[in-house]
């Protein structure tokens, strides 16, 4: 977790960047809407969650149900959030540790972040203190390929 500068690269669908850690914390910053991996009973899962990320971790807030065992179970998670632009698209993936804080959670910022999604008696914060934190950014224009006489691809300019 030691990026500190966006890598622009080629693939053969177009310009992707490779973000760095500070990109990355950027782009999800603030509260939104992601998806929690958990596997349950050698099954991967994938949750909706509102989150709130601070640049150090991700918290989102969770019922009592089988999110909350599986992670109980096996702490290790992956977190994903992705955005649609007028010009272009980027995905961000945390992986790390996840911890059930319970309902009683000291950071009053993710707390007033998170809204409900349906009324329950009670909450749970979950914390994710990532291990890694990447993303992508790729441009929505696909520009051309010319394929050469030895059947490598370049772009064409």
């Amino acid at each position: 977790m030691n990026s500190t500068a966006d890598l622009p690269e080629w693939s053969a669908q177009g310009p992707v960047v490779e973000l760095s850690e500070e990109t990355c914390w950027s782009l999800i910053a603030g509260a939104g809407i992601g998806r929690l991996g958990v596997v349950i009973g050698e099954q991967p899962e994938i949750f909706p969650v509102n989150y709130f990320a601070d640049g150090e971790t991700v918290v989102f807030r969770s019922a009592e149900g089988t999110k909350l065992r599986g992670i109980v179970a096996d702490r290790l998670v992956v977190f994903e959030v992705d955005s649609v632009g007028e010009f272009h698209n980027w995905s961000v993936s945390v992986k790390g540790a996840a911890e059930v804080m319970g309902p009683a959670y000291a950071n009053r910022a993710a707390e007033d972040a998170l809204p409900p999604w349906h009324p329950v008696t009670e909450y749970n914060f979950v914390e994710i203190r990532p291990s890694s934190i990447t993303g992508r950014q790729f441009e929505h224009h696909l520009n051309a390929v010319r394929r050469s006489d030895d059947g490598t691809l370049s772009p064409e300019l």
